[in-house]
């Protein structure tokens, strides 16, 4: 009862104005306000159901953020805490390209990464006002929900929000994990205008998905590194095990860059979760624990 009392007042302070929102509670069990047919259980299911495997046992530090729930491994020692981010509407004479409506925005505190083209982030949007802002939302909505039920091992395009003003330069490392109340795919990449080799400060992890009502898409952003990508994307210098980027100059550098990433790609994909900074396993666990409420 006192976990309700808690909840109604912060909802109240929240839609009033833009203030952060902080709770941690280590209890096992998340009161999630109105909806009590998505609370995580306590223990996984005996048997799993033919829609997902038996849930795991998640240690770890527990949160409830304005209604998404997650724990926190030992694995990933940062302190999650969020806001109200306010809509930026969308502008059919050419406003902004990121637009999206009111939503959760949770950051992370004592990230290992810092400095880096993305920030480490989580944001929770509703589907039903972020596609009814343009067609190109709607589009993505369903290009997930395709994903999600075919699962290809290659996907020739990932459903990604928010849009940016700029593209996919490649996809390694995709995979496809459940979180407690919705399921998505993660994947690491960059975002470029151009042909930007594979580096340690454009790098990073994402998570994109939706719950299982359709109702919230989850979207992760973690910057990675691996020991043996050059720093920057116009770094001079490449670790003796890397791959150095086709020179800028050169006469068929279309063709080296293709070439270039299918080599990066490969080495991506075999390399052991563990061996990137922070480990893969450990941002798919933090994933999975996730859930959304209202």
């Amino acid at each position: 009862m006192k976990k309700t009392l808690i909840l109604a007042s912060m909802a109240l302070l929240l839609v009033s104005c833009n203030l952060p929102f902080i709770i941690n509670w280590n209890t096992p069990t998340p009161e999630l306000q109105g909806t009590p047919e998505i609370q995580l259980p306590t223990t996984a299911p005996e048997e799993p159901t033919p829609a997902a495997t038996a849930a795991p046992a998640f240690e770890g530090t527990e949160y409830n953020l304005g209604g998404v729930y997650m724990v926190v491994p030992a694995c990933l020692a940062v302190t999650p805490s969020g806001v109200i981010e306010p809509a930026v509407p969308y502008d059919e004479m050419g406003g902004p390209m990121e637009y999206y409506p009111e939503h959760r925005k949770i950051t992370f505190a004592g990230y290992p990464l810092s400095g880096k083209f993305f920030e480490p982030m989580l944001r929770v949007y509703p589907v039903a006002e972020y596609a009814a802002m343009a067609d190109v939302i709607n589009n993505r909505v369903l290009d997930m929900t395709t994903l999600l039920a075919s699962m290809p091992a290659e996907p020739e395009g990932i459903p990604f929000l928010p849009l940016f003003n700029a593209a996919q330069v490649f996809r390694a490392k995709v995979g496809y994990l459940p979180f407690q109340n919705g399921s998505g795919v993660r994947f690491l990449t960059e975002y470029a205008q151009y042909y930007a080799p594979v580096n340690n400060h454009d790098l990073f992890y994402t998570y994109q998905g939706l719950t299982a009502d359709g109702q919230y898409w989850i979207s992760a952003i973690f910057p990675v590194n691996a020991p043996w990508l050059q720093v920057t994307w116009d770094s001079s210098e490449v670790p003796p095990d890397g791959l150095a980027a086709p020179a800028w100059d050169s006469p068929t550098f279309e063709a080296d860059m293709d070439a270039y990433y299918v080599t990066m790609i490969g080495r991506l994909n075999g390399e052991s979760p563990d061996a990137f900074t922070p480990s893969i396993s450990c941002l798919d666990l933090f994933l999975s624990s996730v859930n959304i409420g209202d």
